[in-house]
């Protein structure tokens, strides 16, 4: 893995050498319209309210060239993004999207992804609360990421690369070259990341009738790459064609180490269980994504037509070897080596067409339909000393059929619209048994958004949706397996599984930057997941709860004197019900989040930003989930003859990004972990061009026509 990082850094320094000979003619005018371009990145709007949408540029970052996408996310005062990679808007879960191209992954996997795409590539992101109908039925909340395009012929390149320090070193490259002429476009990316986090973990465990406290260490060594090329072709003023194609290979092996405990003379008297447990975790994985799309806009954009083909290819092949050694007097005895291997094939077919009309008199309305076909193999099998124990094989297959109508509508000061999706979905699952789960849901998915401007600086907006959330396919197999990342802990899924219906109710205000929120998300058929004792053994179980979710959220954001940024992110959640068949609901409480960024502009191209989040203990009635906090600093040097920024970033400086789990049903199970997030990180962006300045003018121009349709 660590050669093939090296064959990709090498290649990166190669084509990049030689690009920038071609490039390096366009430096004449550079140190002048960054000047300008400073001054324009200073006094204008950051964020933009409108129509149920939040827009957010780079402007309102201090160091937004020093950042990555995830960074840049985790730090727009209008979104909460937790360290295990999941995103929130409003208390509900959100859907990534690059350039109208959804990001099938989540968890850390999703935090990688966006860690290897730079902040300085991003023109802007919207936050979405309330997605239109146009989106499936299953997104809650989209984050949508518009990345820059230029207005320039020729050629423009950017390079960048890191290289961190946690207790073992982390490197990041990437590679990013723009060309474009009168009817053609050209967007490359190439991007190569390698981390090494080591993570410490003091477990209390339910083994038969004894409780264990357990030491567990594990190493996990991950590299993520991205190839990506996108290409525009501009037929006319009318007609727009793109191609898009990537390839994400991704590479992880991890080793644990566990024990619970010395065997001492007291320990071995009694007949304690005294263990060692060792496992080498390998997950090797490439993804293959083609998107063909074609847009139609007439001359008076009145009038637009999208038509969009996808196909997605993902393989993975995983295998988890681990061994337990309890200890018989006088020494360890050697348990039996259990293998679990598994490979996954996933193929996606996705057809969008979406057309949208402005009138003057019934306001816009816009209809399309979605096909959708996915087909997934995914065989395991299970070995005690290379004997085969057991094997399964999942064959599932889903099928979507969509339609939507929206129509919206600004009635002097108020803004309305209503929309309807009907989805059909017929999901397959069979294993080698012959066990299925097969269900065919039909259903409107209705969604309502009415924004009022009290003023130019005060806007009110309330919302309804209501989504449907299909379980993954590997939710429902019931084979117990052993987790990679627990020494003592299985896990299963449940094939009687239901999908998730839930209803979202929100309320908004907006005063300039500011943000206000409160709402309600309701779901009598809430999916997750509890710890239950199997035997001898504790294992991690996925079923349908009753669950609702009251919240509130409030966002500041605020600039003083063009150089100071302040921003700060806040959510406090309650659930009054969560509730699951056969298990006695505990204690619940308000849990409070914070975020508070702040960011200053220096001369000479320094800036600094400091961003302090924390959490406060939360009870959701079955667990337990600790406090936190992370205090995380980055200084910015931009050299303007150079077109070069250079940065220093150091996080979790009081090693409080710490996670514990307890439960508080009859059940021991407690978990304290910390994954060494402390870091520093050494870096540079290098770009070669002269096209900044008449891009801004270009998006400038955009939003000034955007607003003339509006007034139509």
């Amino acid at each position: 893995m660590i050669y093939l990082h090296h064959i990709t850094s090498r290649a990166l320094i190669l084509l990049s050498s030689m690009i920038v000979i071609l490039t390096s003619a366009q430096q004449k005018d550079t140190l002048k319209n960054e000047k300008k371009i400073d001054e324009i990145k200073i006094t204008r709007s950051a964020v933009k309210f409108k129509n149920g949408k939040i827009i957010v540029t780079p402007a309102g970052t201090a160091t937004a060239e020093a950042s990555n996408t995830w960074e840049f996310i985790k730090n727009s005062g209008y979104a909460d993004a937790s360290e295990e990679g999941t995103i929130k808007i409003k208390q509900k879960y959100t859907t990534v999207y690059i350039n109208d191209r959804k990001l099938r992954l989540s968890g850390i996997e999703l935090k990688n992804y966006l860690e290897s795409i730079p902040a300085k590539l991003i023109k802007n992101i919207e936050v979405i609360g309330t997605p239109d109908s146009s989106y499936p039925a299953d997104e809650q909340s989209v984050i949508k990421i518009n990345l820059v395009n230029s207005n320039m012929e020729g050629l423009k390149l950017g390079i960048g690369s890191s290289l961190g320090f946690t207790k073992k070193m982390n490197m990041s490259q990437n590679l990013n070259l723009n060309y474009k002429s009168a009817k053609f476009e050209i967007n490359t990316l190439l991007s190569s990341t390698h981390s090494n986090v080591l993570t410490e973990v003091n477990a209390q465990r339910e083994y038969k009738n004894n409780i264990w406290d357990i030491a567990q260490n594990q190493d996990i060594q991950k590299s993520t790459n991205i190839y990506s090329l996108l290409v525009n072709y501009f037929a006319d003023k009318r007609n727009k064609f793109s191609i898009y194609g990537e390839y994400n290979p991704v590479n992880t092996q991890s080793e644990l180490n566990a024990d619970n405990g010395l065997p001492t003379a007291e320990r071995v008297s009694r007949k304690d269980s005294i263990f060692k447990y060792n496992s080498m975790f390998k997950d090797l994985g490439r993804s293959t994504n083609v998107q063909a799309n074609y847009k139609f806009e007439n001359d008076s954009a009145t009038q637009k037509l999208t038509v969009q083909f996808e196909y997605s290819n993902a393989n993975r092949k995983t295998n988890n070897s681990f061994r337990n050694y309890f200890y018989q007097q006088p020494s360890y005895l050697d348990g039996n080596r259990i293998d679990d291997s598994s490979s996954r094939n996933i193929n996606m077919y996705i057809g969008n067409a979406n057309y949208t009309m402005q009138t003057k008199k019934w306001g816009t309305w816009s209809a399309g339909g979605r096909f959708s076909y996915s087909d997934i193999n995914n065989p395991i099998n299970i070995t005690v000393n290379d004997v085969d124990s057991q094997e399964s094989v999942q064959n599932y297959s889903e099928k979507q059929y969509a339609l939507f109508l929206e129509g919206q509508k600004e009635f002097n000061k108020t803004y309305v619209r209503l929309g309807m999706r009907y989805e059909s979905n017929i999901t397959n699952f069979f294993d080698q048994d012959l066990t299925s789960n097969s269900f065919k849901i039909d259903g409107f998915y209705p969604n309502i958004l009415v924004q009022h401007s009290f003023s130019d600086n005060f806007q009110a907006e309330t919302s309804y949706k209501k989504t449907l959330i299909r379980p993954d396919y590997f939710l429902l197999n019931q084979l117990r397996r052993k987790n990679s990342d627990d020494s003592m802990l299985y896990t299963s899924g449940n094939i009687n599984l239901r999908p998730q219906v839930e209803h979202e109710v929100d309320l908004s205000l907006y005063y300039k930057n500011q943000m206000l929120s409160v709402g309600m998300n309701y779901s009598p058929n809430y999916i997750s997941t509890l710890i239950v004792k199997r035997g001898d053994y504790l294992v991690q179980e996925y079923n349908n709860f009753k669950m609702m979710t009251l919240y509130a959220s409030l966002a500041l954001n605020k600039v003083f004197n063009n150089k100071y940024i302040v921003k700060n992110y806040s959510t406090v959640n309650y659930l009054p019900i969560m509730e699951f068949e056969g298990f006695e609901k505990g204690k619940t409480n308000f849990a409070f989040d914070n975020r508070t960024v702040l960011g200053i502009i220096l001369k000479k191209g320094y800036a600094a930003e400091v961003s302090y989040s924390f959490s406060t203990d939360f009870y959701d009635g079955f667990f337990k989930h600790g406090k936190t906090n992370n205090l995380s600093i980055t200084l910015q040097k931009k050299i303007p003859h150079l077109n070069l920024t250079t940065y220093l970033v150091v996080t979790d400086l009081l090693r409080g990004q710490k996670n514990y789990d307890e439960a508080i049903y009859p059940i021991v199970y407690k978990n304290s972990s910390y994954n060494d997030s402390r870091s520093i990180r050494l870096g540079l962006y290098w770009t070669f061009g002269n096209q900044k300045l008449k891009e801004i003018k270009k998006e400038d121009s955009l939003m000034d026509d955007l607003k003339n349709r509006n007034r139509k």
